[in-house]
């Protein structure tokens, strides 16, 4: 007997085309809601000729998806939650109003899907950051010379760090800054007599008479601008650099001044001094080539050029292959020049970068915070963070850690016993309040104000820069705290900020940030402990919105680790993509920093575990070309020519 296959009813096929209508044209109406609310209600403040507060949203609606202003829109939302938005002064709208344009917003900003997004992103040309031309030329010619120290600092671009491609051109006075940096650097590492060629990753070969001379220059050219170039030469680039040596010889200029003048050319192109990748003709992603991949792991892991495995595997068309992509991630990292990741990535990324530079002291009035000191300062934190990485410790061990690196000058600092030199070495903490980065008198002295600390600024480092999760911007009027309480000589500082607080318009930001500063007051505005602040006991207690009490740094450990650790672990995620592309993380890198968030999660948050998915991500892997992007190419190289 055969199955009986009932025919479905008219009625009940009705029934679904008009609930299928029904729920297509409720979310129509939904979003005509949405975009009518925002344009009765906002746009008087917010379009493209008042913009009040420098926010357009009448172009931000024209952006689709929404997510392409993640950020704006989940401000909006949270001004509108907490009624800042329309102002007390202008039409308000209805409660369902309300109510409709915030469920519009969630639908289209919070649970946007992103399984339809297939975007690696764009790596434009750039030139290489002040470190990553140092770093170059130090690995490129076996130099350890400072050929920066007078060039203008790099600024920081959208993503917070300094190779982003959005800063980074080249101007004028710092081409006379490379030119100068160039011909030191080619000087000393071509001499007049070829007697330390075996030293040398330049003089491959050196000739013992003239006859020899054109072949050797050959090889070393050839060579030289292979790895000066990040890629094989094409053969008009060789003749061009080597008509540079052949015209010095015509003047009976000495070999080595021909080959001095070869390399200056060499290092003065665009191809060196821009970090650039081929534009394919497709509207696809594709995969960038090997040579790309291996300059994009090496300046990531660190900050500099390939070295001549990743050359060869990339010759050999073996590294995109993930067993040797994955072998040569771990190599890098246990090379010392991953020291990078402290130096630079952490440093800017937790903002102790800026000690000793943006952040220091009159050395007249305070002559025990030495230059040297700072460094010893920035160098703990910088290794700390290396440390970890290299050991594949888990991200809780940056907040919990019970060891550090100190030399004498810091362990004094600290009042640790023992430690003699100006060498720094691991050593543990026999103070638990030392323990992690909370402890680090780099980011306490930088999430400072002068001479005084700052428990606004410190809680707000901790929940934007560390966490992730930075509190709404003060509304219009929110101002500073009011005259009466400021020049209330009776109250501490916490009493008046708490009046202040009372506001209802400021507390949304303040119960946020301010326990989680005020829980690092018992350190000073450079870091030494205390107890005492004008003559009075300091109260370090907290109480989170979630109802969480703690105390001191100790507490706050507790508090990251315990109920914060998803949010580090989320934002750090962020920030290495952010770092490792050069870019502003956009909306479509959602997927990516999901999925590698997952693995990390899964591992225990372990650093490792989160360098090499980062490297092996779709972003990291592939582009995809904007809309002209050859002549994007093409106006980025002009404005560095």
């Amino acid at each position: 007997m055969g199955l009986l296959i009932r025919k479905p009813q008219p009625i009940l096929i009705l029934l679904f085309l008009f609930m299928t209508f029904h729920d297509l044209v409720k979310i129509m109406a939904d979003e005509l809601s949405g975009v009518t609310l925002i344009k009765n209600f906002c746009l008087d403040c917010h379009d493209g000729e008042t913009q009040k507060g420098e926010i357009n949203l009448k172009a931000a609606l024209g952006s689709e998806p929404l997510v392409k202003n993640l950020d704006l829109w989940k401000t909006v939302i949270n001004r509108i939650e907490n009624g800042d938005m329309p102002p007390k002064k202008n039409d308000q709208p209805s409660y369902s109003e309300k109510k409709a344009l915030l469920k519009w917003l969630d639908r289209e900003v919070v649970q946007f899907d992103y399984s339809s997004i297939d975007d690696p992103g764009y790596e434009q040309a750039r030139r290489l950051t002040h470190i990553e031309f140092s770093n170059t030329l130090r690995d490129l010619l076996g130099l350890n010379m400072n050929l920066v120290e007078d060039f203008p600092i790099d600024l920081s671009g959208k993503s917070g760090f300094d190779n982003s491609a959005n800063t980074l051109f080249l101007q004028p006075i710092l081409m006379e800054r490379y030119l100068g940096a160039i011909d030191k650097a080619v000087e000393a590492s071509v001499p007049l007599e070829g007697n330390t060629i075996e030293k040398s990753p330049v003089l491959i070969v050196w000739p013992s008479n003239k006859e020899e001379e054109l072949e050797a220059a050959g090889k070393i050219i050839n060579r030289f601008l292979l790895r000066a170039f990040r890629r094989p030469p094409t053969n008009r680039e060789v003749n061009e650099v080597s008509a540079v040596y052949n015209r010095s010889r015509e003047k009976n200029e000495p070999f080595a001044i021909g080959i001095r003048r070869a390399l200056g050319a060499a290092l003065v192109s665009p191809v060196f001094l821009l970090k650039s990748e081929q534009v394919k003709e497709t509207n696809e992603s594709y995969q960038v080539d090997e040579f790309e991949l291996a300059s994009r792991l090496s300046y990531f892991l660190w900050a500099s050029m390939p070295d001549d495995e990743l050359f060869r595997m990339a010759l050999e068309k073996r590294l995109a292959k993930p067993d040797e992509f994955a072998r040569q991630v771990v190599r890098m990292l246990a090379d010392s020049k991953s020291d990078a990741l402290g130096n630079v990535f952490a440093a800017q990324w937790l903002g102790f970068d800026a000690l000793g530079v943006r952040v220091r002291l009159d050395p007249i009035d305070n002559p025990w915070c030495t230059d040297t000191l700072m460094t010893a300062m920035k160098q703990e934190s910088a290794m700390g963070f290396t440390s970890l990485v290299r050991k594949n410790k888990p991200l809780s061990d940056l907040i919990q850690s019970k060891t550090t690196y100190v030399n004498e000058e810091l362990a004094k600092f600290y009042k640790l016993k023992g430690v003699k030199g100006n060498e720094m070495r691991l050593v543990a903490h026999t103070d638990k309040r030392r323990y992690g980065l909370f402890g680090q008198a780099s980011v306490l002295a930088v999430t400072s104000s002068p001479y005084r600390t700052s428990p606004i600024r410190r809680g707000e480092w901790i929940l934007d820069s560390l966490l992730g999760t930075p509190p709404p911007p003060p509304p219009p009027d929110a101002g500073e705290l009011d005259e009466d309480i400021e020049e209330n000589r009776k109250l501490t500082f916490r009493q008046k900020l708490e009046m202040h607080s009372k506001n209802p318009r400021c507390y949304s930001c303040h119960r946020e940030m301010d326990p989680l500063g005020f829980s690092l007051e018992n350190y000073d505005w450079f870091g030494r402990w205390r107890s005492e602040s004008r003559g009075r006991s300091i109260d370090s207690k907290g109480r989170l919105p979630s109802g969480t009490e703690f105390e001191g740094p100790i507490g706050l450990r507790d508090v990251i680790v315990g109920e914060k650790l998803d949010d580090l672990a989320r934002q750090i995620t962020r920030k290495m993509l952010s770092y490792a592309l050069g870019r502003q993380l956009e909306y479509y890198d959602v997927p990516a920093v999901r999925k590698i968030l997952k693995v990390f999660k899964e591992d225990n948050y372990r650093l490792q575990t989160l360098l090499r998915e980062v490297c092996s991500s779709y972003p990291f892997k592939y582009r995809k070309n904007p809309e002209n992007a050859e002549l994007v190419e093409r106006k980025i190289l002009s404005d560095n020519d």
